[in-house]
């Protein structure tokens, strides 16, 4: 009878488990990565470390050594890249997002008369093959081997879906979205006879998923990835530069590729790796983008996360645009309920395709506090390469190309700069900021002063944008006792006494500088 007792709990202490485990949303498990801070690269725009490489014979003739032409390559390479690794380690980056690297067309397109080249690596022609403008193999692997030595991985940007600009009735504009493989023509866009991409002209409906997925993306050759010679090419791709070390892929144009096919090869990349760190482009409109239901369905689903574009709206409404805090705190209430794992969003400031934020608002301080908040927020912080030495250029408000500038300097002592590598070492220490849960202490317009506790670490973060402050009666896991500010005044921050109140730990009164940030903690930083 005892056996059969004991039978029968353990039969029902299995089925409540399992019924918890189907319940409840854990997030603290499958964190990958757990305390990475990314930097995203932009190759040719970061540093030149080859100059034999400016203007390579095969593809001669879109360099501009000027900087004057904003379309054309500026010498920016994987050399310069090697070089400048010590200066990216020294922010506490974990990771870096370089901008695609696959061999780009040779032929520039020609718009209203201007030469356009593929400087920004997304008009790929030979995806097995290294771009001769920044490189070879052998500075490829010199890179990654570089990287990895200094604690860094390595994120490739990557564009599976589609080739090169092309015009159906214009076989000679630019390379006519021609695809090799390792130097074999397969086909060009004009001349399909594999059928290699889709030939329903460009997209007119942003709105509509299939739109987005059948036809081509303003007038670059839209792969089809349901053919399997293309299926097998870019899959075939991926394991290359997988077996060259990459560590993880940030997939282009997620959106407009289909979500069985995107999962097929995500399997394919955690066949080679299962720690692989990925992440998709899915470009969001706002909290009503329509397709945000999508956006949830493929960062569930598909074995890529996603890019935050909706906190990065957030963000910009707040910081940019001085929306109140509520803006803020409800964006992550929502999205942490919506995503299965909201600590594996990467999150962001500015990128390669929007106004850098100095474009927008020119004030330094309310960018330090942005940076502050997506260092200490839940997600993966990336933070776009200059950002951290201010550099921007505001012509046409500082769109595209315009928010792609030269790196001018490698100063290691910007705020910004120490801003970052203060809050990277925080990060490493305490999974608190990694996958702790975020608690809402106090929401005004101008404040913001939310918790992220893990276990027994704990931080407080508290953000003034506006004027000098006095907030009072604010609840904390913080034990009682006195807490210096962690960032010791680099933004202006206040130190902390926690007294017990009606609660058992209470921040009675903090007075808050204008614009400033406080972070306190019990977590040991050496």
């Amino acid at each position: 009878m005892r056996k059969n007792v004991k039978l029968f709990a353990a039969i029902i202490l299995f089925f409540s488990l399992l019924l918890t485990s189907c319940g409840s949303k854990d997030t603290s498990s499958n964190i990958t990565p757990k305390s990475d801070v990314i930097y995203q690269v932009m190759i040719d725009r970061f540093y030149n470390g080859d100059k034999s490489n400016d203007d390579p014979k095969i593809s001669k003739g879109m360099f501009d050594p000027t900087y004057t032409n904003w379309r054309m390559y500026w010498g920016g390479d994987l050399k310069g890249l090697t070089e400048k690794i010590p200066y990216i380690k020294g922010m506490g980056v974990t990771a870096i997002w370089i901008s695609p690297v696959v061999d780009n067309i040779n032929k520039p397109a020609i718009y209203n008369g201007e030469i356009n080249a593929p400087y920004h690596g997304y008009w790929a022609r030979d995806f097995k093959r290294v771009e001769e403008h920044f490189g070879s193999w052998e500075d490829f692997d010199n890179f990654v081997k570089t990287a990895h030595a200094n604690g860094i991985k390595v994120i490739l940007d990557f564009a599976p879906n589609h080739t090169s600009p092309a015009d159906e009735n214009n076989p000679d504009f630019a390379e006519n979205g021609a695809l090799y493989d390792d130097g074999k023509l397969l086909g060009t866009y004009s001349n399909d006879v594999n059928k290699l991409f889709h030939h329903n002209g460009g997209i007119t409906n942003w709105n509509n998923l299939k739109d987005l997925q059948d036809k081509n993306l303003f007038d670059l050759a839209d792969l089809d990835q349901s053919n399997p010679i293309v299926d097998k090419y870019l899959k075939d791709s991926i394991k290359l530069w997988f077996s060259h070390g990459i560590d993880g892929v940030r997939l282009d144009a997620a959106k407009h590729m289909p979500m069985e096919w995107v999962k097929s090869f995500a399997d394919t990349i955690y066949g080679v790796n299962k720690d692989a760190i990925l992440f998709g482009e899915w470009m969001l409109n706002g909290p009503t983008d329509p397709l945000y239901g999508y956006n949830i369905q493929f960062a569930n689903t598909s074995g890529f996360s996603v890019l935050d574009f909706m906190l990065n709206s957030a963000i910009k409404d707040v910081f940019e645009k001085d929306y109140g805090f509520d803006r803020l705190n409800d964006t992550i209430e929502e999205t942490n309920k919506d995503y299965d794992n909201p600590y594996k969003l990467v999150t962001f400031l500015d990128n390669h395709d929007m106004p850098r934020f100095l474009s927008v608002n020119d004030d330094k301080d309310k960018l330090h506090e942005a940076i502050a908040f997506i260092m200490t927020s839940r997600g993966i912080p990336a933070i776009y390469y200059g950002t951290e030495q201010y550099l921007h250029n505001d012509t046409n408000g500082g769109n595209d190309p315009y928010n792609r500038p030269m790196m001018e300097k490698f100063d290691e002592n910007t705020k910004a700069y120490v801003l970052i590598k203060e809050l990277s070492n925080l990060r490493k220490v305490t999974p608190a900021l990694q996958y702790g849960k975020t608690i809402a202490r106090y929401v005004s317009n101008d404040v913001y002063i939310y918790e992220r506790q893990y276990g027994k670490d704990i931080v407080v973060v508290a953000i003034n944008k506006g004027e000098e402050t006095t907030v009072k009666n604010i609840e904390t896991s913080l034990r009682k006792g006195k807490y210096s500010d962690y960032l010791r005044g680099l933004l202006k921050g206040s130190n902390l006494k926690v007294e017990r109140g009606n609660s058992e730990n209470d921040i009675l009164s903090i007075t808050l500088p204008k614009d400033s940030v406080s972070i306190w903690t019990n977590v040991r930083v050496k």
